[in-house]
């Protein structure tokens, strides 16, 4: 998205070179995101270890030693989408005005839901519908990101009431609560094939809802 930096990076992961093969001698995020690419356009099943191998140009004996098996790789490129997204936290935080701040955030999730690879929704949101495989802690880490994610937007939706540009006759916990089940559902929305535009228009009427009358 123009003028945010937000998942620009990470969109399309960079391509790992061919010379990663020699042990160690790679940048394990690099191959993170790059399986993560994976396993997020394909699935869990539908991806093969070829296509690991492949989309990271690790050797099998390379991507076995240093992540482990294919259910380890996918655990680990779980946390490493957490860890990515928290990038959210620094839009709401750092706007001045929270309805803005809010827009950003929004369009920044359409830039990571609607991918030029192709729409593919949100990651946790597949994995924790989708998948029989996600362990019990990458399940943890899922719910866990999801109530930071609601936190965070309940803490802006304080912040704008307290300022006064938002309506002050809702409660913030349940304004957080409804902008998080519209992300999903754009992300949901993506994932099934709606245009950009037909999404991005959405998000002024959701927010033209909050806004305090001046």
């Amino acid at each position: 998205m123009a003028g945010s930096p937000s998942f620009r990076y990470f969109l399309v992961p960079p391509v790992v070179a061919a010379n990663m093969a020699r042990p160690r001698e790679f940048e394990e995020n690099e191959v993170l995101d790059a399986a993560l690419d994976v396993f997020w356009t394909k699935g869990y099943e539908g991806t093969s270890v070829q296509d690991l191998v492949d989309a990271t140009g690790l050797g099998r004996a390379s991507l076995y030693g240093a992540f482990g098996d294919k259910q380890a790789l996918f655990a680990r490129t779980i946390e490493r989408y957490r860890d990515l997204t928290r990038v959210e936290e620094r839009l709401l935080a750092d706007e001045p005005s929270v309805r803005k701040g809010l827009e950003t955030l929004f369009k920044s999730w359409l830039d990571l839901t609607c991918a030029r690879r192709g729409p593919r929704g949100c990651y946790f949101l597949l994995v924790g519908t989708t998948c029989e495989m996600a362990d019990k802690e990458s399940r943890t880490v899922i719910t866990e990101r999801v109530i930071e994610v609601e936190r965070m937007i309940e803490r802006a939706i304080r912040r704008g009431q307290a300022s006064g540009e938002l309506v002050t006759d809702r409660e913030p916990a349940a304004v957080a609560r409804f902008l998080l089940v519209m992300l999903q559902g754009l992300a949901t929305a993506a994932r099934a094939g709606w245009a950009r535009g037909k999404l991005e228009a959405v998000i002024p009427e959701t927010l033209d809802q909050l806004m305090a009358r001046r």
